[in-house]
């Protein structure tokens, strides 16, 4: 029994981490030659205020995947 509780909690910590792979494309932007996408990778659910609770990222992009996406695309981090 003891086994099975420790398999499930490294299921729980490995599966945890992967929640900020995939974001929603908020902003596309370039900086010196090179592109990127600010990606809203959290929202806080229940609360007024748009902009409480959300948890940004900056991630870089090759110029074909920065021209082939939109603002409101999901987009996965490679890691």
């Amino acid at each position: 029994m003891r086994i099975l509780y420790s398999l499930l909690f490294f299921i729980l910590i490995s599966c945890g981490s992967s929640s900020y792979n995939c974001g929603k494309i908020d902003r596309k932007f370039e900086k010196d030659g090179q592109y990127f996408f600010a990606l809203i990778l959290d929202d806080a659910h229940g609360s007024s205020d748009t902009d409480s609770g959300r948890i940004y990222g900056d991630v870089s992009v090759d110029k074909t995947t920065y021209l082939l996406k939109k603002v409101g695309d999901e987009y996965c981090v490679d890691e």
